[in-house]
């Protein structure tokens, strides 16, 4: 889609950052607003609402696409299509956290993400020789992917939010019971936020720079993406077994180190297969991290307030991919002399991640069991 934006409607590059800074903010926002709703009206409603929506906007999206409507209004639609995942997300990993204890959390969010990327692999390759019969396609076949998604919660999803499940992993004590934030998830939070800064050039920086820069062809691109699925399916869950009895924020910060290396590289890159490559780096970190941010936020969430907490961190991360386009965009725009440099600026935000999550665990772990 950003490749669409800059070469397909003639958007400016900074502009296609705008954009997706946009897309993230609406998603900011829903984030917070499905995780609460998650825990008013239950995780299946949010769930049926976020995929009832994507069916709606993504048939919307191939009909503007088609009729080669005012660009202006293809990328409005674009940005509200962020809603759909944003309801749909924080009231799954809440309905996780639900159904497993404390201890079996971790390998459970572990295996949601491969079955996740599953269709994440498969996605983007899709998405690739279908843009080749046009770009409506995609859409159309987005909406087709919701239509489905809805069909299987409203046939085989029950309601999790009032099962009984050992292990709400609430800490008793050191969380106020109000509908405040407590100071550990906000501290949290900030240090995903880096991180997520790193991440979000996946979405606009990375395959711009893929297309401009190391003349990677705009149906090949989905390859770079099909890499990180693959990678995902194959090595979550034994990484996972590796890691299971090391603490969450260890294993998080490995997967910094591997993000902000991953990124730093991919200014030396020139081709197709030396990008694909280090996108096995960039999602090792990507392993690394992101089943320990819903694990840490479902152990350090109190009773009744999951939802709103994965919501609240989800907002935080959406931050950092409403931010991260425009500021990719705007530091490869400064630096397209010394493309290397820019790679490198962009990559010290995941160190700056590093620093708030030791700050987090010298706060909150000083014996290393909380959270383990």
């Amino acid at each position: 889609m950003a490749v669409y934006f800059n070469r397909g409607l003639g958007f400016p590059l900074y502009y296609v950052g705008i954009i997706f800074t946009l897309l993230a903010a609406v998603s900011m926002l829903f984030s917070l607003v499905g995780g609460i709703l998650s825990d008013i009206m239950g995780r299946k409603i949010t769930l049926i609402l976020g995929s009832s929506f994507g069916s709606v906007i993504f048939a919307l999206l191939a009909y503007l696409t088609y009729g080669a409507f005012n660009p202006l209004i293809t990328a409005l639609a674009f940005i509200l299509s962020s809603i759909s995942g944003s309801l749909v997300f924080p009231a799954s990993s809440a309905m996780v956290s639900d159904l497993t204890s404390t201890g079996d959390r971790s390998m459970a969010y572990s295996i949601y993400r491969v079955v996740t990327n599953l269709g994440w692999a498969i996605g983007p390759i899709t998405g690739s020789y279908l843009s080749l019969l046009g770009m409506q396609w995609i859409f159309v076949f987005l909406s087709c992917a919701s239509i489905v998604q809805l069909g299987i919660i409203l046939a085989f999803v029950r309601e999790s939010s009032t099962l009984p499940v050992s292990g709400t992993g609430a800490r008793k004590g050191s969380i106020r019971a109000d509908r405040s934030l407590s100071k550990d998830i906000l501290l949290f939070s900030f240090a995903t936020f880096f991180i997520i800064l790193v991440a979000s050039q996946f979405s606009v920086t990375l395959p711009v720079y893929a297309n401009t820069y190391a003349g990677v062809k705009e149906w090949q691109i989905g390859y770079i993406y099909a890499v990180n699925g693959v990678v995902v399916v194959l090595g979550q869950i034994p990484m996972s077994m590796i890691t299971r009895k090391m603490r969450d924020t260890t294993v998080m910060m490995f997967g910094m180190f591997f993000y902000s290396l991953g990124y730093a590289l991919i200014g030396l890159s020139t081709t197709l297969l030396q990008i694909m490559f280090i996108m096995v780096i960039i999602t090792t970190g990507e392993n690394f991290t992101t089943p320990g941010m819903t694990t840490v936020v479902s152990k350090i969430a109190p009773k009744g307030k999951t939802g709103f907490y994965m919501g609240f961190n989800s907002m935080m991360n959406s931050t950092g991919r409403a931010l991260g386009p425009s500021m990719g965009s705007a530091i490869l725009y400064l630096e397209s002399a010394r493309l290397q440099v820019a790679w490198v600026m962009i990559s010290s935000f995941g160190i700056i991640a590093i620093a708030v999550m030791l700050v987090f665990r010298k706060m909150y772990e000083p014996n290393g069991t909380s959270p383990e």
